[in-house]
């Protein structure tokens, strides 16, 4: 019966999006996938463009960027629902974050934020507004990312002011943010929150995120022991769940982390297993025990 596949394609959907908010991203996409297949049985344009964009975001949380493009512009081309709308142009403005095309990124995420005045949500707005603010620091454009992160939070606030989603996102993206502009107590404050946040809701990817940040935090401030314990947190964590963007600044947080510490054995092995993830840069391993990049490091670099 199509009202029985219906009811089963809104039961998988509506798990695949907690399994999203606590960062289970490939048990998701199983969820989407399976729901896709419905939609496109019962030939229903508007449960298909729904299925798409909720695949987009399970694929580009597993770094998939290229499969989480696909059919989002047509999507954008022949929905006029303001839902599909915004959600086609906020996941295809984050691909191209992600790819370093920053100015095209910064088109669909505005095109969402348009999309947003159409729909009585606050937390759709605030994630536009964090979205806009994470393309901004990409582009180093730090105080504008500042005042979209703070609109985002003011938004979040007034949508569900006892909410933990999107407002842990929000505030990690916050305060790292403020460890670029050299604010860094004040950003370590801000990612404790975020932190409290994500052992609260199950957020695992968000707060693999607060633990990288507050390692690359208390390197800055030289407290080294914090940074390796922090370091190693996100470390398990994103092994666990293969967050592999977060792996790759493990092993370079914990490689220089290591060298200050004087231990050359364990620098030397985290560098290691950073050269393998780029073995057209064959000196990269030395070059990092040479130079201290650490100033001039964006984690959140799209590359």
């Amino acid at each position: 019966m199509p009202t029985d596949r219906v009811a089963h394609y809104s039961e998988l959907t509506a798990e695949g999006t907690l399994q999203v908010r606590r960062g289970e991203f490939r048990q998701a996409e199983e969820q989407f996938e399976e729901a896709l297949q419905i939609a496109r049985e019962l030939n229903d344009q508007h449960l298909i463009h729904r299925a798409l964009c909720n695949l987009s975001t399970a694929r580009l949380s597993q770094g998939q960027i290229q499969e989480a493009e696909k059919g989002l512009r047509e999507i954008l081309l022949k929905s006029e629902d303001p839902h599909i709308v915004f959600a086609a142009a906020w996941y295809l403005a984050s691909a191209l974050r992600r790819q370093g095309r920053l100015e095209k990124a910064l088109f669909y995420a505005k095109r969402a934020l348009r999309s947003s005045d159409r729909i009585d949500d606050n937390g759709w707005k605030a994630s536009c507004h964090n979205l806009i603010g994470n393309i901004y620091m990409n582009m180093s454009y730090l105080d504008d990312a500042l005042a979209e992160y703070r609109c985002a939070q003011t938004l979040c606030q007034k949508g569900d002011p006892s909410g933990y989603y999107p407002m842990d996102w929000i505030k990690e993206n916050l305060g790292y943010c403020l460890l670029l502009k050299k604010r860094h107590r004040q950003g370590v404050a801000v990612i404790l929150e975020a932190l409290q946040m994500t052992l609260q809701n199950g957020n695992t990817r968000c707060l693999a995120e607060c633990y990288q940040d507050l390692s690359f935090a208390y390197l800055q401030l030289k407290e080294l022991k914090l940074a390796e314990e922090y370091g190693e947190k996100a470390l398990a964590l994103s092994t666990e769940r293969q967050y592999k963007d977060i792996l790759r600044n493990c092993f370079y947080l914990l490689g220089e982390i290591h060298l200050l510490l004087g231990n050359d054995q364990q620098s030397d092995r985290y560098f290691g297993r950073l050269q393998e993830l780029f073995p057209h840069l064959g000196v990269l391993k030395e070059f990092l025990r040479t130079f201290d990049v650490s100033d001039i490091i964006n984690l959140k670099s799209p590359f």
